[in-house]
Parts: structure tokens; C-alpha cells; sequence
């Protein structure tokens, strides 16, 4: 039977991560059932905006072969509803899509009869082509951001960019990293974006534009409808023009996926953006925005995008402690959270712990719970390239792109690295301030990211032997201890427990047997 859900997700002014909420709790009080959606669709004298959501295939393990059977299977289950909306007037299709297998429809309400959805097997969902809105910036917290060294902002000093640079002798050569956001400016002196073509003002293989439908602006040339957009981009790629290095990776390619207007943008924006960034051979998907609370319709898309082998970094949000949004809270994504220049996490910075059981239908694999953010990283007075010039903001927004040049940097250290041993990496490698919580906790996470001993750690297990190791695992800055603590919630940390209970259990095995015989022998000797 035919399950149809429509969430209606309502815009909420929040600090500066690009958030939304919904009417109602997302994935457990949405409304469902034919019923609700017709009284939806007879509420409105205009056409409305519908998701079409189909059965997702099993997602195989090689990233080599995931687009080609995404886009088989989204042809095979998709084509009935298109043939269907292809001889039925009021519904028209407005574009399609492999990474979440899902089909926007433009509906006229007054032309539509609900029941014949019903008619398609492989219809798992229906939902609106809800938004995303970009909240206006909060005030800024005051901090001095004054560095140890005056040639890179505080943020790349803090999480030890400069060291990967030296040591490792990379800056992300060889890596594409795709922002999706508000759009760049591409004039500015400090961000070159990447092109198949530097005569062609569209930037081909490095920008892309998408409208409400998620259908490709066919034309448009690079701009920012704001300032996020810019702004984030130069902090994952940017360069030192001004004399201050602000970018992690400045020498990622890097691309830029306009998803969202100045106010916001809309679902079939966001999934258009992840999908454009994987035909694109991203390397890194960089998403400061989000949804608050849990919205199951961004499990899929993010699940894709991370078999497919790029790694997807996603904000928290900004509403606090107690909070958290997708898909930065969708277990395949590393979650990110913010911290100050003291190592502290400020009181706007989200985090939780998460049930498996609260998402509506969650992958079977995912654990029974788990924490997020993963990790922490630079969130106040970052300084970072705006259109025209420079600006310094807060938010988990501001931390995430300083988490996606880290995996830029570590992506071209190792370029075989899997998304999976790349998110391990950062998680083993973070450090907390002196008076903490030593475990994994729902304010730092595993704690606030090392560019450098990650750099180190993943360059050893690939072999690398020329690396001097850096043993200092961070600045030992204090921060205030969290009551709120966990044990490490994530599969790595059980495979290690079990690998250890299993050593001990064959030793045990050994030793027994050892005694066995001696007690033999003794016995015989005795007769």
C-alpha cells in the first residue's frame, strides 16, 4: 500500500547556518496518508510543487559503479510516472533525479486526482518541494583574531593547517571540493574557481546554477545572491591576496553549485546541487546549511554522495545545545560544530544525541544511537572573502568549509583514501582542551579537528615513510567540561572493541590449552 507523506517544512530565522524547521516534529508527526496530501492539494487554488519519491536500490559498495546503477535503476522505476504525466493534463514534470531517485511534479490541484499515484508500486513517498532558508546573521561574537602569525587567519592557525602545507608539501592539488551554497564571487582577487574552459564566462565542470525545480540554469555565469556563498568558498579554497592566507586548501579545484537564493532555496535545489557535484567527480561536498531537526527525505542523497566516494561535510546548525539539522545529522555525513579561539564551544553551536529509532525509516545498518557533531572546528570572527572584500562572521557555517579543506588536504595526500577512513581519520586525530570530557560528547563531538596528525595518520597508513610525525595533538587551550558525555558511538570504535575482545579471547584459548597439556603430562608423570 502506497505510504504518502507531505512535510510541510516552514522557514526559521536562526543564526548564520542556512536552516528551516518544520510544522510539526520532522519524521515523527509529519502528516500521512492519501487523505492529508488531497486536502493539501484541494487547500490550493494554485499548481503546487510535489517530490515524487521511488524505491532506492541497495547501494553496491564500489564507488566506481554506483551512478551507473542509480541511473539504471531511476530509469526503469521512474518511467511509468513520467509516461503518465506525459499524457495527463494538470501534471507536469519538472525535472528528475538519480541521486535520491525522486521526480519533481508540478501539480494543478484542481486537475489531480491523489488515488492515481497509487497506481505505481515503486512510489514509496510524497512530499513538497519544501525550502531552505538563509536566517540573517546574528552579532558577532567578539574575539580579538589576532594569530601567531599574522600570515594566515586564526582558524587555519588553530587547526594546524600551515604544518600539513610544510610537512606534507600539498595545499589540495588534485582535488575538486564542491561548495553548494549562495553562489561565489568569481572576480574576487582571493578565489579562482575551477574550468574546463577559462574562455567560457559559464565556467563549464566548475559552476552550475539550479532554480526551485532543480533544473540547471542553462547560461548563467558565477555570482553570489548573498554573501555566504563567497564566504564559505574562501575559507575552503581561498587564497592570500590581501597578504592573509584564508583558505585551508588553496590549491583544490575548486566548484561552486548555486542551490540557494539570498532568502533560500528549495529541496529539488539541494538534491540538483548533490547530484550535478557527483557527475562532476567531486572529491568533497561542502553543505553549510540544513534543516533543523531530523528530515528523512535527505538520508538517500547524502547516502549516494558518500558511496559514490566523495565526502560530504555538513554544518550542525546554530540553535544550540539539545539541536541538530539535516543533513548534518544524517549518519553518513561528517557533522560539524563550532569552536572559539579559547577552544570553547560557543552556546549557538549544535549537538545531540541521536536515536536511530526517531528518523522515519532509517538504514538498517545505522546504529542504535549516535552523536553529532563528529567534530569541531573554527566558528567565531572567521575572517574569509566577501564580494567586494572581507568580512568576519560566526556559525557552524564558518566551520564546516575549514573541515572541508581539511579532507581536501588529506584527499591529495592520499588520493585512494576512502570517505570512510578519511571520517575515521579526523575523528581519531581530533583533540579537546585540558578540563573536557574525554569521551565523545555532544558539544565537541570527538573534538576539534588536526589537519596536521590527521595528515600524519593518514599518510602512515598509506605508506608514506619520509614524514616527520607531530606528536602535539593540539594547543591545550582550556575549554569548560561537559557533563553531557558518551561512549564512542560510531561502528570504528566497535570494530576496534571487538578486533580487542577477540585477541584476548583466542589468547585465553591458547593459554588454556597450554595448561591442558601440563596437567596431562603431570598426570602421567605421577602414574
Amino acid at each position: 500500500m502506497l505510504v504518502i507523506a507531505v512535510c510541510l517544512l516552514i522557514a526559521t530565522s536562526l543564526v548564520p547556518a542556512v536552516v528551516a524547521s518544520s510544522a510539526g516534529d520532522a519524521g515523527g508527526d509529519l502528516a500521512t496518508g492519501s487523505d492529508d496530501l488531497e486536502e493539501a492539494l484541494v487547500d490550493g487554488d494554485e499548481p503546487i510543487e510535489l517530490v515524487v519519491r521511488f524505491k532506492e536500490p541497495d547501494l553496491p559498495n564500489d564507488p566506481d559503479v554506483v551512478e551507473e546503477r542509480l541511473e539504471t535503476h531511476a530509469d526503469d522505476t521512474q518511467q511509468p510516472l513520467l509516461e503518465y504525466a506525459e499524457s495527463t493534463p494538470g501534471v507536469d514534470v519538472e525535472e528528475t533525479f538519480w541521486v535520491a531517485n525522486a521526480v519533481v511534479l508540478t501539480v494543478d490541484p484542481d486537475r489531480v486526482d491523489l488515488a492515481a499515484f497509487e497506481q505505481f508500486d515503486d512510489v514509496e513517498e510524497i512530499h513538497e518541494n519544501f525550502e531552505l532558508a538563509v536566517p540573517e546573521e546574528p552579532p558577532e561574537i567578539d574575539e580579538s583574531n589576532e594569530t601567531a602569525d599574522e600570515r594566515t587567519t586564526w582558524g587555519l592557525e588553530a587547526t594546524n593547517v600551515p604544518t600539513v602545507w610544510r610537512t606534507h608539501e600539498t595545499r589540495g592539488e588534485g582535488v575538486r571540493v564542491a561548495v553548494l551554497d549562495t553562489g561565489i564571487d568569481v572576480d574576487h582577487p582571493d578565489l579562482e574557481l575551477y574550468t574546463d574552459d577559462p574562455s567560457d564566462p559559464t565556467y563549464p565542470g566548475g559552476w552550475a546554477e539550479f532554480d526551485e525545480t532543480g533544473e540547471r540554469v542553462v547560461g548563467s555565469t558565477p555570482h553570489d545572491t548573498g554573501t555566504h556563498g563567497t564566504h564559505v568558498s574562501g575559507t575552503v579554497a581561498g587564497g592570500a591576496s590581501n597578504g592573509t592566507a584564508i583558505g585551508v586548501a588553496p590549491d583544490a579545484d575548486l566548484m561552486h553549485g548555486l542551490v540557494l537564493e539570498e532568502t533560500g532555496g528549495t529541496f529539488a535545489q539541494v538534491v540538483a546541487g548533490m547530484e550535478w557535484a557527483v557527475e562532476a567527480d567531486a572529491d568533497v561536498v561542502s553543505v553549510s546549511f540544513g534543516t533543523t531537526d531530523r528530515h528523512h527525505q535527505l538520508i538517500e542523497p547524502v547516502r549516494t554522495v558518500d558511496r559514490s566516494g566523495a565526502v560530504v561535510v555538513s554544518s550542525i546548525g546554530n540553535e544550540g545545545h539539545g539541536t541538530s539539522g539535516s543533513p548534518g545529522n544524517v549518519y553518513e555525513s561528517i557533522a560539524v560544530g563550532a569552536v572559539d579561539e579559547d577552544g570553547s564551544v560557543p552556546e549557538f553551536s549544535g549537538g545531540e544525541r541521536i536515536d536511530r529509532a526517531e528518523w522515519e525509516e532509517p538504514p538498517a545498518e545505522w546504529p542504535e544511537t549516535y552523536v553529532v557533531p563528529d567534530v569541531v572546528a573554527p566558528g567565531v570572527a572567521i575572517e574569509s572573502s566577501v564580494p567586494g572584500g572581507y568580512e568576519s562572521m560566526p556559525g557552524t557555517s564558518m566551520a564546516t568549509p575549514h573541515v572541508a579543506g581539511t579532507v581536501a588536504l588529506l584527499r591529495s595526500i592520499d588520493p585512494g583514501a576512502s570517505s570512510e577512513a578519511i571520517s575515521t581519520t579526523l575523528r581519531e586525530t581530533a583533540w579537546k582542551p585540558d578540563g573536557t570530557s574525554t569521551e565523545v560528547d555532544t558539544r565537541y563531538g570527538y573534538g576539534i579537528v588536526d589537519a596536521a596528525a590527521a595528515a600524519d595518520e593518514l599518510a602512515a597508513a598509506a605508506g608514506e615513510t619520509d614524514v616527520e610525525i607531530d606528536t602535539d595533538p593540539g594547543s591545550g587551550t582550556d575549554g569548560a567540561a561537559n557533563d553531557d558525555s558518551l561512549e564512542q558511538p560510531r561502528e570504528s570504535a566497535d570494530r576496534d572493541e571487538a578486533r580487542t575482545d577477540v585477541a584476548f579471547a583466542v589468547a585465553g584459548l591458547a593459554l588454556l590449552a597450554i595448561v591442558a597439556v601440563v596437567l596431562a603430562f603431570a598426570g602421567r608423570t605421577r602414574e
